[in-house]
């Protein structure tokens, strides 16, 4: 999965053509001898984005699949590296660090010579209890990605991506879970911005009986 051809933009190349060029991700110095009529030993590649979050960035006649929301081991992460970027190219989308996967939150790099982007998601893995995936734009724009979608915006040099905590538009405090408990119970409670909390307890005569925070 690592041996990129070039066509204006980077794609995974399946065969290698005689006088083309390609790029090859390795760990050291070292060479590649091929040889018609002889089989190669191929080593087994698990593939981890299989069942990943995905978006995908398309321009007027190129698209780039990026992935997000699960865990590489460190040993196979070189396998989800790309090629480098440089200006001649005519579009390229990628994490920073030249990456085409992060874990949770990333700042995404684009080049493109179109006015426009497409983005499509499809989100496979939830981002937790009261979270959210949340993709900024340069200009300041948010997009909260949710299930599968897709949004056409002016094209930017930037974008981020994060999991981040679901902010409530109004204070709140719910029902106790379990109701009626022994001897444990739980309160939650919501709050729009920083502040301090004071939790207390009445009885049914308006007495206080104890607080909580």
């Amino acid at each position: 999965g690592t041996i990129y051809g070039l066509d204006a933009n980077y794609y995974n190349s399946e065969t290698i053509e005689s006088g083309m060029g390609y790029w090859v991700r390795a760990t050291e110095d070292g060479e590649i001898t091929i040889s018609s009529g002889v089989s190669a030993k191929q080593v087994s590649f698990v593939n981890r984005v299989e069942d990943a979050n995905s978006i995908t960035f398309s321009s007027e006649r190129y698209t780039t699949e990026l992935y997000f929301g699960v865990e590489i081991p460190a040993e196979e992460i070189l396998s989800y590296s790309l090629p480098p970027m440089f200006p001649q190219m005519d579009f390229d989308v990628r994490f920073s660090g030249d990456m085409k996967v992060v874990p949770e939150s990333g700042e995404i790099e684009v080049l493109n010579q179109s006015e426009t982007l497409t983005i499509e998601y499809d989100i496979m893995i939830d981002a937790g209890d009261k979270m959210e995936w949340v993709l900024s734009s340069e200009s300041g724009d948010k997009f909260v990605l949710e299930g599968t979608g897709e949004i056409t915006v002016p094209s930017e040099q930037k974008f981020v991506l994060s999991r981040i905590a679901v902010i409530p538009e109004t204070f709140t405090l719910h029902q106790n879970f379990p109701n009626p408990f022994n001897p444990i119970t739980t309160l939650s409670y919501d709050l729009p911005k920083d502040s301090d909390v004071r939790l207390a307890i009445f009885d049914m005569l308006g007495n206080e009986v104890a607080t909580l925070v």
